[in-house]
């Protein structure tokens, strides 16, 4: 035996712990007087650790004692004594700790070494008993019995049964005020596991209903008149979702938080009400704007090409006797290229081109490159429409704090939450109601009208089902934005505050016993309390699904459009060459390579001839092509040397008098003409009033 080493030697504590009379007890192996060690903890004799280097703890520990089942622990076999922390600190490098078994404001300091006495340096093994890791030790509250009262009722986290019909109640009656009748819910089941995990630390949990003066005293919180009776001294604890605030905690003590309630921001569901603007845009939506004009402008250079390819300038510059002039030349160009873009544009709304066997080769090509852009473009439109029509948009709808802070909208909170709410958004438009304030109270604000969004605590609220019920009725959503966190904890007396928070983090550590997975728990008992489906999130509304076309998307056909114009341009431009030399080639007017029928003519031509009643060779137009048609009927007409009156709009074609007349126009009712026909003719005879014989058709 030693009285620990130089500088740092064992202090005698008899007097200080016999001092302690309300914790005086008797030492049931001698007889003797002694002290007890913590809320019920062992009985010691008061020379419990004074003077000497021993194992105290094997002498006088309970838990030291083995019979013949259990293990002993470690600390028990370890010699130590009180010492004087100061001297210690000051003259010597032992470890020295606190006695854990007074508290601070207790006003006995006795400190404690184990390497003074040449044991371990440290106070490890001890310690690991103090915080719970021994399983043969049993740290408890001295089985205290806990009296905890419950603010309110909140279906399904805590609430009465009727006695007689036994259905579950979510308003608090007559019943309330009955002890005899059991609570039930999340957290009375949370409780009774607590107690079951402690080992007999937590004797057990009575529950009992808040006194009505606490209600007189906080009329607008039955959870902070809960608090109130705690700080009376009429209960030891209250159990329910209490928020942690500065207010609460100057009344009571809290354990350890349970979890961290979010508040969030309700608002009316994005979409359910588009308006018919709305709805329309939609049309548009699943091509990007790129694409959108990519297709404007591919159906505006398809038309300019399909008029050059047509030879415009040669149609639009009329006989060598009658010249126009270049005004009405440049009004034709306008008018054949608006009707080329809208007869484009019917071509790509009804996903198709029109076939025209007179046309030239180039402008087939070209309606080749088109007709594959259409093909592509229309057919990746109609599978992304249906998609986008039925969704719901975003546009005009709030969805976070900021959008409802921008929209000037005011929100409905819980009066608790004022100072926080107002400090975390002081641009927002709060409406604190003036009822006692649970989440129906600030709901029923919302249906008067007096706010357009909610800010609404989650764990309040989530598994209440009748709340959610009328979440869902009134088309709300709780959305991803959060306004500011709060700690939920259990109210509890000071002195009971660190033992209960001991056992809640062992059982959540070693038992897994915590708020969610006792939720899990009562649902798999009870089953889910509501379908109604309340959370929303941005990226429904952001998914691939709905991922409009892009000109990346149209790649393909936008390259071999751009092949077929390059190919069709270099063949217009080796036409015209031909043209020139007075030779025919693969490229000429029409892509039947000169192969018509009928029988060739004196000149050269590919048609049929009849004679008309002068005995005039008239060729038949269906074996002529537009070109052979056109200068056929201005030799016809120069030969009867008639005049040519050349007005300024078609629609004011006259017939000469005295002779049978047969107008530009009237020639084009004949079934079968193309539209390359009835565009080269009338731009060649525009103004032209009237033709004297008709043409065999």
């Amino acid at each position: 035996m030693t009285a620990g080493k130089q500088g740092c030697p064992c202090t005698n504590e008899t007097a200080t712990l016999s001092s302690l009379t309300e914790r005086i007890c008797e030492v049931a192996s001698t007889g003797e007087t002694g002290i007890r060690l913590g809320l019920g903890g062992s009985c010691v004799p008061t020379s419990y650790g004074s003077s000497q280097c021993l194992q105290h703890d094997l002498h006088d520990d309970p838990a030291c004692i083995s019979d013949g089942d259990g293990t002993i622990p470690a600390y028990c076999f370890q010699p130590w004594c009180y010492v004087n922390a100061d001297v210690c600190a000051r003259d010597s490098k032992e470890r020295v700790y606190r006695s854990s078994y007074f508290s601070f404001d207790s006003g006995v300091d006795i400190f404690y070494s184990y390497s003074t006495c040449n044991s371990t340096s440290t106070a490890d093994d001890w310690r690991e008993v103090v915080n719970g890791k021994v399983t043969d030790v049993n740290m408890d509250l001295g089985q205290i019995a806990i009296k905890a009262n419950i603010p309110d009722y909140q279906f399904p986290l805590v609430y009465k049964r009727d006695p007689t019909s036994e259905e579950s109640l979510s308003v608090t009656g007559s019943e309330y005020y009955d002890n005899n009748i059991p609570y039930e819910g999340i957290y009375p089941i949370m409780m009774e596991n607590l107690v079951k995990s402690s080992k007999g630390g937590i004797k057990n949990i009575t529950y009992t209903h808040r006194s009505n003066v606490s209600s007189v005293l906080h009329p607008k919180s039955s959870f902070t008149a809960a608090v109130q009776d705690i700080q009376d001294g009429l209960v030891d604890m209250s159990v329910g979702p209490f928020w942690i605030t500065s207010e609460r905690l100057l009344m009571a003590a809290f354990s350890v938080p349970v979890v961290n309630d979010k508040v969030y921001l309700v608002v009316p569901t994005p979409g359910s009400e588009e308006t018919i603007p709305q709805q329309i845009s939609k049309i548009f939506h699943p091509f990007s704007v790129g694409v959108w004009g990519l297709v404007g402008g591919i159906i505006i250079l398809s038309s300019l090409l399909s008029v050059w390819f047509s030879d415009r300038t040669e149609l639009a510059s009329d006989s060598d006797e009658v010249q126009r002039p270049l005004r009405r030349n440049k009004h034709a160009y306008l008018r054949l290229a608006v009707d080329s873009i809208l007869e484009k544009g019917i071509f790509f709304c009804s996903a198709g081109v029109e076939q025209d066997v007179g046309a030239t080769l180039s402008n087939k090509l070209l309606m080749f490159g088109f007709g594959s852009f259409i093909l592509i473009a229309v057919s990746s439109y109609v599978a992304n429409l249906a998609a986008f029509l039925t969704r719901r948009t975003l546009e005009g709808s709030v969805t976070s704090i900021d959008g409802a802070i921008a929209g000037g909208w005011t929100i409905c909170a819980h009066h608790l939450l004022r100072k926080k709410l107002s400090k975390a958004w002081p641009a927002a438009n709060f409406v604190f109601t003036e009822r006692d304030s649970n989440h129906h109270d600030i709901m029923d604000d919302y249906t008067d009208e007096k706010c357009q969004a909610l800010a609404i605590s989650w764990e309040g609220t989530s598994m209440d089902h009748s709340f959610l019920d009328r979440v869902c009725e009134r088309k709300l959503v709780y959305t991803d934005s959060i306004f500011i966190q709060i700690p939920i904890g259990f109210p509890i007396r000071k002195d009971l505050a660190a033992g209960f928070s001991h056992w809640m983090l062992e059982a959540e550590e070693n038992h897994n016993i915590n708020l969610q997975t006792t939720k899990d728990q009562y649902i798999r008992e009870n089953g889910k309390l509501s379908s109604c489906k309340v959370q929303f999130s941005a990226e429904d509304f952001t998914t691939n699904e709905y991922e409009k076309i892009t000109i990346r998307h149209m790649a393909l056909p936008v390259v071999l459009f751009t092949f077929c114009c390059a190919l069709a341009t270099i063949g217009h431009f080796f036409r015209r060459h031909a043209k020139k030399q007075e030779v025919r080639s693969l490229f000429d007017r029409t892509s039947q390579l000169g192969l018509v029928k009928g029988i060739t003519s004196p000149v050269g031509s590919n048609y049929s001839h009849e004679k008309d009643d002068d005995g005039e060779v008239s060729p038949r137009i269906h074996d002529l092509d537009v070109e052979e048609i056109i200068d056929h009927l201005f030799e016809r007409h120069n030969k009867k040397k008639q005049m040519i009156s050349l007005l300024a709009r078609p629609s004011q074609l006259n017939t000469v008098a005295d002779e049978p007349s047969h107008s530009p126009r009237s020639l084009l009712a004949v079934g079968g003409s193309t539209s390359l026909f009835h565009n080269s003719f009338l731009e060649k005879f525009d103004g032209v009033e009237a033709f004297p014989h008709s043409v065999e058709i």
